[in-house]
């Protein structure tokens, strides 16, 4: 029983201690504000209930309390968090840190001014403002501490500001001008991609890296003459020699723009989300696009690409579901992943006959697309490269080609008639019900293991009459190994001629359309699950 007792009185005491330090979470109160007292520092925190800051807040760069006078230098993690009624909030020099989700979930606060004195803010530190419009900035270094906040309006950088990191706007739609100040030197990429508002760009003139050179409405990094960020108002001014990296991504309202010649190079992404944009002119002296240059340009139906062209990277043209058609240059010698994936209005394009590579996923999604040539030059098609091409009705394989990633023709439910070329056959076109006709080159030389199983619909083989390793003797309908008359695949309208002596594994797997076949006397050996699914 005293065990009990005194078990249940330290149980007692330790929550009331628990109580009485979880209810003062500061040392000193001044003005309505909270902080902790840390040597000659004061570190503003939260007095640990609901909502406890309202109203307009501003915190001073010392406070004096019990005759001592202390530097605030820094605002706490979650100090301000949850506090809904904060309406605005003003630091003022001297406070050098902003801590984690400082300012998390305050739904009211509409301002903010961060001096040049912060050096670090952390993560989440202002996520969940929903009503902030205003900020001002005068610290060295701006992260993404506002990304994707869509309330702010009003962006308002200091002569102080010298860097803008990567995605420190991004996102920032409700954003509609912006002034880059003389001090800024860098700005990284995604600064202020996905400003789908932004109508207005000017940087200072007496800044010595960049510039908005004749009123174009956009950042220009002066010595390389490269347009960093655009906008739905810029323009391209002659001189300028490359767009950058996502210099227009995510300018929706974007409807058209001009290419000066003098560009060379259009970059990463560069107007990756204008779905806006419905036609656009490269110039001559463009050699390279950029990997997701174009990405989800969704109005674009026609673009020109010129024969100077040699590099279209991986996704240039992903998700543009309104491109019809399209030229690529001679010059350009390997389509990439993703290239025109989803395309779904592409009824037509030509591959050069110097390309070599056809990349994973290149084509996928483009169900409007009914043929497409294949170079013979081409040696690698990746996987997925034809995937959900349902209007695809043929296609020929050169014999060049060595490789073909898994899954290349999955989907092509539209696909009737297959050539094949290329030496070695896989199952590149198993399951694939719509496939009537299949024809072999002169150049095949090996064939897998049931590599046309499933292919229910198959009713015609054709081996051409020069292959030294396969026939289809006697019009049979079938592909038999010349020298060990091996009969390796059948279809639904074949027949064993009298010379064949074995039937390979799987030869007639999922021919339900099968009614009869007669087994000739010379067949001494039949592989396994030949007639497998013919039911």
């Amino acid at each position: 029983m005293k065990h009990f007792r005194l078990s249940f009185f330290l149980t007692i005491l330790f929550c009331m201690m628990a109580r009485h330090a979880s209810a003062y979470w500061y040392d000193a109160e001044v003005d309505g504000i909270y902080y902790l007292i840390r040597g000659d520092e004061a570190f503003v925190t939260s007095p640990d209930y609901y909502d406890s800051y309202k109203g307009d807040v501003a915190i001073p760069s010392t406070i004096t309390y019990l005759g001592e006078t202390y530097d605030v230098t820094q605002i706490s993690d979650y100090a301000f968090s949850d506090c809904r009624s904060l309406t605005s909030i003003t630091i003022h020099v001297g406070v050098t840190s902003i801590g984690d989700g400082a300012f998390f979930r305050c739904s009211d606060l509409t301002s903010i001014i961060i001096p040049e004195s912060v050096t670090s803010i952390g993560d989440r530190a202002f996520w969940y403002c929903s009503s902030l419009t205003s900020v001002t900035i005068n610290c060295p270094t701006v992260g993404s501490w506002f990304r994707e906040l869509t309330s702010i309006q009003d962006i308002t950088l200091g002569d102080d500001v010298a860097s803008i990191g990567y995605l420190a706007f991004y996102g920032c739609s409700g954003l509609t001008s912006l002034t880059i100040p003389k001090g800024v030197t860098s700005i990284d990429e995604h600064a202020f991609s996905g400003c789908r508002g932004l109508t207005s760009i000017i940087v200072d003139p007496n800044n010595p890296k960049y510039d908005s050179r004749d009123n174009c409405n956009a950042i220009i990094e002066t010595e390389t003459n490269t347009l960093v960020q655009g906008c739905n108002n810029s323009t391209i001014p002659e001189g300028v020699t490359s767009i950058g990296d996502y210099a227009f991504s995510g300018c929706s309202s974007l409807t058209s723009v001009t290419i000066p010649e003098s560009v060379t190079s259009i970059g990463d992404g560069a107007f990756s989300g204008c779905s806006g944009l419905t036609s656009i002119n490269i110039p001559e002296g463009v050699t390279r696009i950029g990997s997701s240059a174009f990405y989800g340009c969704s109005g674009l139906t026609s673009i020109n690409i010129p024969e100077g062209v040699t590099s279209i990277g991986n996704a240039a043209f992903q998700a543009c579901f309104g491109l019809t058609s399209i030229h690529i240059p001679e010059g350009v010698t390997s389509i990439g992943s993703n290239t025109f994936f989803s395309c779904s209005g592409l009824t037509s394009i030509n591959i050069p006959e110097g390309v070599t590579s056809i990349g994973d996923h290149a084509f996928e999604g483009c169900r409007g697309l009914t043929s497409i040539n294949i170079p013979e030059g081409v040696t690698h098609i990746g996987s997925f490269a034809f995937d959900g091409c349902s209007g695809l009705s043929s296609i020929t394989i050169p014999e060049n080609v060595t490789s073909i990633g898994d899954y290349a023709f999955y989907g092509c439910s539209g696909l009737t008639s297959v050539a094949i070329n290329c030496p070695t056959v896989g199952s590149w076109f198993s399951g694939l019900t719509s496939i009537q006709n299949i024809t072999l080159g002169d150049y095949v030389t090996s064939i897998g293991n049931q590599v046309f199983s499933g292919c229910s619909g198959l009713i015609s083989i054709v081996v051409n009459s020069n292959n030294s390793k396969y026939d289809s003797r006697n019009n049979c309908n079938a592909i038999i190994e010349t020298e060990t008359n091996t009969l390796v695949q059948g279809c639904n309208n074949s027949t064993i001629p009298e010379s064949v002596t074995s039937i390979g594994n799987g030869a007639f797997h999922g021919c339900w359309r099968l009614t009869s076949i007669t087994i000739p006397e010379g067949v001494t050996s039949i592989g396994d699950s030949i007639f497998y699914g013919c039911i």
